[in-house]
């Protein structure tokens, strides 16, 4: 499914990473709330080290409320900072904000602001992030993953200081079909191009007839009805492209563009709140060979 996407220049990236860690005294990694395991990269995990680092569970409006506070109390486990975080309320960023305070280095060898770096993978909400914590518009944001371009100092309306860096992949997920590839692509961070649109819209599709609140959710947002004649994926998709009337020559159903409609509609929030990853699937923090 997942082709070649880890490019010469996303080891240039890592190399710049590290090179700045030295500067950092705060780390922010920032994760999907809807699929923090597969949105975590272990390969950054390794080259952070002994950093301190606070875990963000992102766009947490976009995933199952009661599942979220369950993955909250298992990564605290881990002796890590952790917070759900929706960039659309004001209290998010203030919660940030003294979280970034409660764990400030104690003893700082210089009188200087403190360094903060954010890290994750493509489109977890990075540049959002920032945003919210310099207070203005200062860095590009969008679903195009990637839009990062090279490491970004930026000085906080707190006065502190904090690196941006673009998102990173781990190179092992290349030519892999696991569910967990299957939710990043569907979560927008792999390019379109490096997968089957078409088979990603009817992998979420069954994610969402196994929930009974899912399922209600997603007919209702199409106009269909939810009477259990549309149980399997395929149909569904077929259905869901007829309703919006994405058609092709002959009549058929253009799939391709259905496929489409449907992970954009995910991404956006339209299809209601969805957990793609359960917290019984934890085993700690993953460690890459």
């Amino acid at each position: 499914m997942i082709k070649n996407f880890y490019a010469g220049s996303a080891l240039k990236e890592e190399r710049r990473l590290k090179e700045n860690l030295k500067f950092i005294d705060l780390v922010l990694e920032v994760l999907d709330a809807r699929l923090p395991l597969a949105s975590r990269n272990s390969r950054l995990q390794r080259m952070l080290g002994g950093k301190k680092i606070i875990t963000i569970l992102n766009k947490s409006d976009l995933a199952d409320r009661e599942i979220t506070g369950r993955w909250l109390s298992i990564l605290a486990a881990d002796k890590r900072p952790v917070l759900a975080f929706d960039a659309k309320k004001t209290g998010g960023i203030i919660k940030l904000e003294n979280l970034l305070l409660a764990n400030r280095p104690q003893r700082m060898r210089y009188r200087r602001p403190l360094r903060l770096i954010v890290v994750g993978i493509p489109n977890t909400g990075k540049s959002t992030i920032i945003n919210r914590l310099a207070g203005k518009f200062a860095l590009r944001t969008g679903e195009k993953p990637g839009i990062t371009r090279g490491p970004q100092w930026l000085r906080l309306r707190s006065g502190w200081e904090m690196l941006d860096t673009p998102g990173l992949l781990p190179p092992s997920l290349k030519g892999k079909r696991t569910a967990s590839v299957f939710g990043l692509a569907a979560i927008g961070a792999l390019d379109s191009n490096a997968f089957d649109e078409e088979e990603v819209a009817l992998w979420l599709l069954e994610r969402y007839l196994a929930g009974e609140k899912t399922r209600r959710y997603l007919f209702k947002c199409y106009s269909l009805e939810n009477d259990g004649a549309l149980d399997l994926a395929g149909d569904l998709l077929y259905a869901i492209g007829a309703r919006r009337g994405c058609l092709i020559k002959g009549g058929q159903v253009d799939k391709k563009k259905t496929a489409w409609i449907v992970l954009r509609d995910f991404r956006k929030g339209t299809l209601g709140r969805i957990s793609l990853e359960m917290p019984e699937d934890y085993n700690g923090i993953p460690s890459e060979g």
